[in-house]
Parts: C-alpha cells; sequence; structure tokens
C-alpha cells in the first residue's frame, strides 16, 4: 500500500499503512544525522510496513519538514510531545492494538523519555527498540558539540548577539536553553520502565547497552540486546535505500510472532501545514516515476505582481529539507516575501521513488531534467509561468541546464556548483571516494602522504584505481584546456543570448572553485561581459553554507536576484543592461 503524508501537531511525517494490529512508531536520528540515513530510514519503514506493521515516521517539531525552528524555546518538551503526538495518532488512525517505538541515536534517547512519560500516564507502549542508542542527554550533548566543531572550526563568522551563544551543529542551533534541557534528560535512570520489552541494537563491541540492558533486567523488563555492525556508519555520508539491509535484524525482531490484522486503513485527511507565514502542502508529480514535493505558498494571498516561483533541487543526494534545513528556511522566508516554492526530491532521492534502471543516490545523472521538467510542468498548471531554479553543489548542475531552452526558467540561482556537466550520473560514495571537487594538485598531495601511498601499493586494486582517476584528471583537463570541449562556455553564452538571468554564488576558497576554473579560466574569466552572468564570492563561508552569517549575506543576494525578475519587462532590461561580472567582498564592496 502506498504510504501517506500526514500532519499533526505541527509534525510532517509518513504513514505507511498495512494489515497488522501491531504499529511501529520511528523516531529517528537527528539534523545532520537524519540527513544521512533518511533514504535508508524510508525504506526501514517500508519494510517494516511490507512484513504488515502499519509504521509512521515524522519529522520533530523543528526539524525536517514540520512546524517550528531550533531556535525557539522549550524544544525538548517540543520533542517529546511530538513522539507522544505520533503515538497517538498512530493509534487513531489505524486502531493498532499494539505499539512498538523505535529510535535511532538521539532519537533512542528522545523515544525512552516519551516512553516513560505515556507509561506513567497509562498510555504505555508495548515493545521499545533503542538503535545505536545515546543513552543519555549528557552525551548527546558532548556528541552535537562535538560534531559542531569538527565541521565549521575553520570558519570563524561573527554572530549577531541574539545567535553568538548558539551551537551550530552542521546549520541546525543548538541554544543555551537546549542544551541545559537536553542535560538534564536521564530516562534510562528513572524508576519507571519504559516498555516491558525491550531491544537494544547497538554496536557488537558497545558497553554501554549491556549495562542498559542489565538495569532495565532488573526492574523487571524483558530485554535482549542485538549486535548490529554497520549503524554507525550510516550516518556519515547520504546513504542509499539498500544500506537499510543494515537494519533487517530489527524488522525480523520487531515482526516475529504472531501478528493478528484488522487494522484500519489511514483516513483521508489533508495534510497541509500552517505556518505564520506560509501554508505548505506535499504535491506528486510526474509519472514513471511519480515525484515528491513539498509546495510552500505565502499565508497572506496579497497581489504580487508576476513573481517568479521558486524551484528548489536536491543538494547532492540530500532530501528536499536541505543542508541544514537551509532549504525549508529559504522556502518560508521567501513565502513571508510573497514568493510560492517547490521543494522538490528528484527520482532516488529522499522521498521520491527510484528511476526505473537506475540506482538511487545518483548525482550528475542527465535524466534528472526530466524531473525538473515534469516540476516546471506542475508549477505552470498551478498558474506560475515563471520559475527561478535553486541548486546548491550537484543540485547546481540540473539547475543550470533546466534554463535552456525552456522560456518558463528566467533566472537561475547556482550554490558552488560541482560540476558542469551531467552524464551517466556518479554515487555519492563514488564522489566521495575520487575526492572529485578537489585540484588534481591537491588530490596528489593527499594521494602521496606517506601512510596513504603504503596503504595504496599494498592493494593492487587501489593503485590501479589511483592510476585510472589520475589519467581521466588528465585527459579530461587536456580536453578543455586545448578547447577540444567547451561544453561549460557554451551552455552559459546559450542562456545569455535566450536572455536568462544567472547568479552564480561561490564560497571562497571552496573545493568547487577547482572545478570553475578549468572550465572557465581563473575567476571565471571566460564569463567576463556575458550579459546576465553574475559571479559572486562569499568569504567566510563553507561549501554547503551552513554558516549562518554567510546565510544573512546569501539570503540578500537572492532577493536582489529575484527582484530583477518580478515582471518579464524587469527581468529583459537587467539581462541586456548587466555587466556580466562582480565580486562582492564581505564589506559589500564590488569591484568589476
Amino acid at each position: 500500500m502506498k504510504p501517506t503524508p500526514v500532519v499533526f501537531d505541527g509534525c510532517f511525517g509518513w504513514l505507511h499503512p498495512a494489515h497488522g494490529l501491531r504499529g511501529v512508531v520511528l523516531c529517528g536520528a537527528y539534523g545532520h544525522e537524519e540527513l544521512c540515513v533518511h533514504r535508508a530510514w524510508k525504506t526501514f519503514a517500508e519494510n517494516l510496513a511490507a512484513a504488515g506493521l502499519p509504521t509512521l515516521r515524522f519529522d520533530y517539531p523543528g526539524s525536517g519538514d514540520s512546524a517550528g525552528d531550533d531556535s525557539e524555546p522549550d524544544r525538548v518538551r517540543a520533542w517529546l510531545d511530538g513522539v507522544k503526538a505520533a503515538v497517538h495518532r498512530l493509534r487513531e488512525d489505524t486502531n493498532v492494538t499494539e505499539v512498538t517505538l523505535v529510535g535511532f541515536r538521539l532519537g533512542s534517547l528522545l523515544a525512552t523519555a516519551a516512553a516513560v512519560e505515556l507509561a506513567e500516564a497509562g498510555q504505555g507502549v508495548d515493545t521499545l527498540v533503542l538503535m545505536a542508542p545515546i543513552p543519555s542527554g549528557r552525551k548527546a550533548v558532548r556528541e552535537l558539540q562535538t560534531l559542531a566543531s569538527m565541521v565549521l572550526r575553520p570558519v570563524c563568522n561573527p554572530e549577531p548577539p541574539e545567535r553568538a551563544a548558539w551551537t551550530n551543529v552542521v546549520g541546525m542551533p543548538l541554544t543555551p536553553e537546549t542544551m541545559l534541557a537536553l542535560n538534564g534528560l536521564n530516562p534510562c535512570e528513572q524508576p519507571t520502565l519504559p516498555a516491558r520489552r525491550i531491544l537494544v541494537a547497538d554496536r557488537p563491541e558497545a558497553k554501554g547497552s549491556v549495562a542498559l540492558a542489565a538495569r532495565w533486567r532488573a526492574l523487571g523488563a524483558h530485554v535482549e540486546p542485538m549486535g548490529v555492525s554497520g549503524m554507525m556508519e550510516m550516518i556519515q555520508q547520504p546513504q542509499r535505500a539498500k544500506a537499510a539491509a543494515t537494519f533487517d535484524p530489527v524488522v525480523r525482531w520487531i515482526a516475529a510472532g504472531r501478528v493478528d490484522t484488522g487494522a484500519t486503513p489511514p483516513p483521508v485527511r489533508p495534510a497541509g501545514l500552517m505556518t505564520t507565514v506560509a501554508v505548505e502542502r506535499p504535491v506528486f508529480f510526474g509519472s514513471s516515476p511519480e515525484l515528491f514535493g513539498i509546495h510552500c505558498s505565502p499565508v497572506l494571498a496579497e497581489p504580487t505582481g508576476n513573481r517568479p516561483a521558486i524551484l528548489f533541487l536536491n543538494s547532492g543526494a540530500t532530501h528536499h529539507v536541505g543542508s541544514g534545513r537551509a532549504t525549508v528556511v529559504q522556502a518560508r522566508r521567501l513565502a513571508a516575501r510573497g514568493y510560492t516554492s517547490l521543494r522538490i526530491d528528484s527520482a532516488g532521492i529522499g522521498d521520491s521513488p527510484d528511476r526505473p534502471g537506475f540506482p538511487d543516490n545518483l548525482l550528475y545523472n542527465k535524466e534528472v531534467i526530466s524531473d525538473v521538467r515534469a516540476a516546471l510542468n506542475w508549477l505552470e498548471e498551478q498558474g506560475h509561468e515563471r520559475v527561478v531554479v535553486i541548486g546548491l553543489c550537484a543540485g547546481g548542475t540540473p539547475a543550470l541546464h533546466a534554463g535552456l531552452g525552456d522560456h518558463r526558467v528566467v533566472g537561475q540561482i547556482l550554490l558552488n556548483p560541482g560540476r558542469f556537466e551531467l552524464g551517466s550520473g556518479i554515487a555519492v560514495a563514488e564522489l566521495m571516494r575520487t575526492v572529485a571537487h578537489r585540484s588534481t594538485t591537491e588530490y596528489l598531495r593527499e594521494a602521496l602522504k606517506p601512510a596513504r601511498l603504503r596503504a595504496t601499493f599494498r592493494n593492487r586494486a587501489r593503485l590501479m584505481g589511483l592510476a585510472k582517476r589520475l589519467t581521466s584528471r588528465f585527459v579530461r583537463k587536456v580536453l578543455i584546456r586545448t578547447g577540444l570541449t567547451r561544453h561549460a562556455l557554451r551552455v552559459f553564452r546559450r542562456l545569455s543570448a535566450e536572455g536568462r538571468r544567472v547568479l552564480m554564488v561561490y564560497s571562497s576558497g571552496d573545493m568547487t572553485l577547482a572545478e570553475f576554473w578549468l572550465h572557465l579560466g581563473e575567476g571565471g574569466r571566460a564569463l567576463h561581459g556575458l550579459p546576465g552572468i553574475e559571479v559572486v564570492y562569499l568569504d567566510r563561508s563553507d561549501h554547503s553554507l551552513t554558516v549562518w552569517e554567510a546565510r544573512d549575506r546569501l539570503d540578500i543576494l537572492i532577493d536582489r536576484h529575484l527582484a530583477t525578475l518580478d515582471s518579464p519587462t524587469s527581468a529583459t532590461s537587467s539581462a541586456t543592461g548587466l555587466s556580466g561580472w562582480n565580486l562582492t567582498l564581505p564589506s559589500g564592496e564590488r569591484v568589476g
């Protein structure tokens, strides 16, 4: 049965229906870890439903597609209430008689705490499953702080006073109040059992889970430890759906034993979500496969002239919420300014199904243009004849090509685009392994480190792979430099001739600049003088633009770009009158 988008208590989620009377609520990882595991987590829910268990997965309040923001007060309370609301919604919509509450990483801590509160209220769950658990709020805070320092340490930006005390966890705010509340969250030490039947699935070598199991056994629970390898590897980069095989032992454990049937199908309800500035609703568009997106429109339907709609594409294999939830925040910010937007998952990414004949999480695949066209068609059917396409990193390439020959695309915003060509595609893991965005000099410097070089020579396959990648880089560089292939320049010239407005934003010193300079000369000099083409550098910014102060400056650039496109007349005049190049410094000065 097809999963159904649901909204409850400001939370967005998916209900995967099934006939069994044993239901499952999934409390996922948080922030960057959730982005990495999202695709596999979706498949995990599908596998549970296929085993006959109605399953609900959802975004915590202030995260994902849910309402709110993690900078707001009482976050921990909101997260716990969200878990309890999910349990209530599953029971209400399916009439299940058993509930299994599953938590992964930080979700395990929240699931345990919510289960204790439900038990104390006489509404307890039957089974609790903890996967790679974080046993205390104090440890959760330490892990979040460590992740923040590892990812954003090279960037030291002054923040406005209201954000100065926050911790930036890869774009997600962790406020002092939330840290204090998390530090005090210690449900595993409570005298109330969270459930009578508990599974603790962790790395085989983990010792903390054994101690946890022993404590709950002493309180009278039936507790089983399970050694599962590979769960921690899943939170390091966006995973393919097949990574959900790691969870298969957990699926079998939850589904074991007799499961009575008789669960009701979920009722047909609108899944719209209203915030103070926007109305959001899940939409399905296209065919073969049918794709998923979130349509975001302003609450106040005031006349906005002929403003274009905004189409947000996936950044790499990250699903439609964006790195550090940037796409959701940007969509709602623009809704407050009167702009409608659609943030989508291309085939094989996030919540959209696979493309027939292709693996999922495939980047730089030319087939993605058909997904963009399908989204443009859907927006046109809603009355939006003019669209600006925005893409970060691997999403920047289809955003660039989307405007070729399509009059509906009046502008493009490319953020740290990694490549300028689309082809047969490349998997995320392969892209990370080849370090494709680095210059050959940087790549060699890394590959020739003594320890790495010794490991390479001990492994013939690794040595041959290194030689193949270096040869490929050399040939490609020669072809581009000798002019035998000038695809990128031809694309920009055509866009300029067709009157498109293209804004390219690069983080100063970003790894993608090597590719930019390879195709278009140092500093992108080949673009000088092309009307409608603008290049801007953001100093003190990271690749995924999770630094808040850099995001603030990006907001200004986006607003300025959109202002020139609020009517067909202004779009045409700005495209023909633009000098074609400017460099924006941190102070706001321009040189050209």
